[in-house]
């Protein structure tokens, strides 16, 4: 149930609460004045609200004509019986007449009825018209008329108060506390209810917002409804996983960072006392001849260009991390693309006497939307980092190019001696080198396939790598076709 509903319920039974409460009392304090509780609709309703005629309201009416027609027939005890009967079986009412100062007929039942006790001849005042005589309440109900002979005459109907109505009059005052304590006891159990459903979850979520304050994600918040508190809950919770996430990201890149570092340094390290070892070889004269010296300045002019080449590395990789290397996407004849490539590839090794086959499958549709000096990085950074670890003296680089789908498929195969399985998740790793001393003989930064998962990535691509201990390794990537760029 909604706060909002809750409320208005909680709203409308405080005004339904006060409105039955005014009822119950007026209701009592009818009870109290009237007697008898099938008189209340007398005080209440208009006479055209009755639906018939009851029979004892008839009889009395009767009576009234029977006074201004026949006055004297109340004086006979026998039809006075007569109407006392009637009024006994119609309402349990009896019959008093009073002739001038005298009573000229009582029935038994209320011997106990003194004259000072009735209300005198005339007399059309408020009067209570419940009286208690005898340890009795009854109720009484008057009408005077005048005898043949001038004489003042009442007719008094006197009827038995219910029992209801002598519990009320008994017990009124505990009755109206007993109603105040349940309205005030209603409203405090309402206003409890709905102050307890709003205020003790905004306290769990203080006392989550505090531990949030003092770093501690850890601990869930609990959701228990599905109100607004709910859902406000529900946020917070969403919020701390979501701070929680960050952080561990932030400490994450922290540590990655200062492993960058470190990895940079190693790496610019080597190099860098290389060359200075050579220099210092050439200062001391440790080169003392003429092909020494040409030899170390050679030495020191390779490592200087390892050097630069791995600064360019560094600086891309950076570039990527932070993506602010700009691409200039364009259609590109990717199976075209690929064949220049080779044939510049052929030249390149040739000396090195590496085999290098391309084998494109035909009626594939090879048009893609990238970026042409980036996707050569990515091919030449895979073709660089096979012929670093092939350890045979025949040298094979396998192209291929086929579809799969709406993705365009590359696959690289050289016949080096594989990696192992354990290592074959981590070879897109930055600094990742098979060797685990870091063998720098091979040279490199350690960065080249993590730069062209990274630009693949960019493509919107995936790269990947299937390989086996001494069975060669396999590099692949997707790229979309054009028109399919997500």
């Amino acid at each position: 149930m909604s706060i909002r509903l809750r409320l208005l319920l909680s709203n409308l039974a405080m005004i339904l609460v006060p409105i039955i409460f005014v009822c119950l009392s007026a209701l009592l304090v009818a009870l109290l004045f009237r007697g008898d509780i099938k008189e209340l609709r007398n005080i209440y309703l208009p006479p055209e609200h009755y639906d018939h005629m009851t029979e004892k309201n008839q009889l009395l009416i009767d009576l009234h004509k029977e006074t201004m027609k026949n006055p004297g027939t109340f004086l006979d005890q026998t039809y006075l019986k007569k109407i006392d009967s009637q009024l006994n079986k119609t309402g349990g009412t009896s019959l008093a007449v009073r002739k001038g100062k005298q009573m000229i007929y009582l029935p038994a039942k209320l011997k106990g009825l003194e004259m000072n006790e009735l209300p005198p001849f005339g007399f059309f005042g408020e009067v209570d018209p419940v009286e208690r005589i005898d340890h009795q309440f009854i109720s009484i109900k008057k009408l005077d008329f005048f005898y043949p002979d001038g004489a003042e005459g009442s007719l008094f109907f006197v009827t038995d108060a219910s029992s209801f109505a002598k519990f009320v009059r008994a017990s009124f005052p505990i009755l109206f506390i007993v109603l105040i304590i349940i309205l005030i006891g209603t409203n405090g159990l309402l206003t409890y209810y709905v102050s307890k459903s709003i205020i003790l979850p905004i306290r769990r979520l203080q006392k989550a917002a505090k531990r949030m304050e003092d770093g501690d994600l850890t601990l869930p918040i609990p959701v228990t409804s599905k109100d607004e508190m709910g859902q406000l809950a529900q946020g917070f919770e969403e919020m701390r996983v979501r701070l929680k996430e960050s952080i561990e990201k932030q400490l994450a890149y922290e540590e990655n960072r200062k492993e960058l570092i470190a990895n940079i340094s190693h790496d610019l390290k080597t190099p860098i006392t290389t060359i200075k070892g050579y220099v210092e070889g050439i200062k001391d004269g440790v080169a003392n001849s003429p092909e020494k010296v040409d030899r170390y300045i050679q030495t020191i002019h390779s490592k200087s260009i390892e050097l630069d080449h791995m600064i360019d590395e560094l600086f891309l990789y950076s570039k990527l991390d932070l993506q602010r290397l700009p691409f200039h996407f364009e259609t590109i004849h990717f199976d075209h693309y690929l064949q220049d490539f080779v044939e510049e590839l052929r030249f390149d090794l040739e000396e090195q006497q590496v085999e290098v086959n391309l084998r494109i499958e035909k009626n594939g549709d090879y048009l893609i939307i990238g970026d042409r000096e980036h996707l050569k990085r990515v091919i030449t950074n895979i073709v660089d980092n096979s012929l670093k670890y092939i350890d045979k003296p025949d040298k094979v680089l396998s192209f291929h190019l086929s579809t799969v789908d709406d993705d365009v498929l590359f696959s690289m195969t050289d016949n080096g001696p594989g990696i192992s399985e354990e290592n074959l998740s981590i070879i897109f790793d930055r600094f990742y080198r098979v060797d685990t001393a870091r063998g720098t003989e091979k040279g490199g930064s350690g960065l080249g396939l993590s730069i062209a998962k990274r630009i693949i990535e960019e493509h919107h691509g995936s790269i990947w790598a299937e390989s086996g201990q001494g069975q060669g390794t396999t590099i692949s990537f997707t790229l979309n076709k054009a028109g399919e760029l997500k």
